[in-house]
C-alpha cells in the first residue's frame, strides 16, 4: 500500500480539534511522557481509540484536570478512559481565536456494594439444580 492511500501518512501525531467528531469519542490513556521545550514541561498523553494512536499536549487547564484526577502522579491516568469538548480558545503566537480540546476523564466504574445478598429462585429462571445428580 502507497502512503497515498490514505491520509493517515500526512496526519500529525497529535490530537487535533478538527478530528474530533464529537464529545462522546472516547480514548484510553495507553501512556503517558512529558516534553522539555524553551524552559517548560508539558505533560503528554498517549491515547488510543479503535486503531488510532495519538498523542496529547496538555496546556495548564488540561494539566490541572489531569492533577485533580490522578493526584499521586501522572502515570495513574494509564488506562483511563476521556473523551474531549472542543472550545474556543486563542492561538497564543497568532492571537486568533481558534478550536482548542479539554479533556474530561470519565468516572472510574466502581463495584456495587449490596446490603443483602439477592436470592435467584433457580426454578422460575429455568436453571436447573446441580446438587441432586
Amino acid at each position: 500500500m502507497s502512503k497515498t492511500d490514505t491520509w493517515a501518512a500526512f496526519g500529525s501525531e497529535y490530537l487535533k480539534a478538527i478530528e474530533v467528531e464529537n464529545d462522546t469519542d472516547e480514548y484510553v490513556i495507553v501512556g503517558v511522557d512529558s516534553k522539555d521545550e524553551e524552559g517548560k514541561t508539558t505533560l503528554i498523553l498517549k491515547l488510543q481509540r479503535e486503531e488510532l494512536n495519538k498523542i496529547f499536549g496538555c496546556n495548564k487547564t488540561n494539566l490541572y484536570a489531569v492533577q485533580q484526577e490522578c493526584p499521586i502522579n501522572a502515570k495513574e491516568a494509564i488506562g483511563r478512559i476521556v473523551t474531549f469538548n472542543k472550545v474556543k480558545v486563542t492561538n497564543p503566537s497568532t492571537k486568533q481565536i481558534v478550536d482548542g480540546l479539554r479533556l474530561q476523564f470519565k468516572p472510574k466504574e466502581e463495584p456495587v456494594e449490596v446490603d443483602t445478598p439477592v436470592e435467584v429462585d433457580t426454578e422460575d429462571a429455568g436453571l436447573k439444580d446441580d446438587s441432586t445428580m
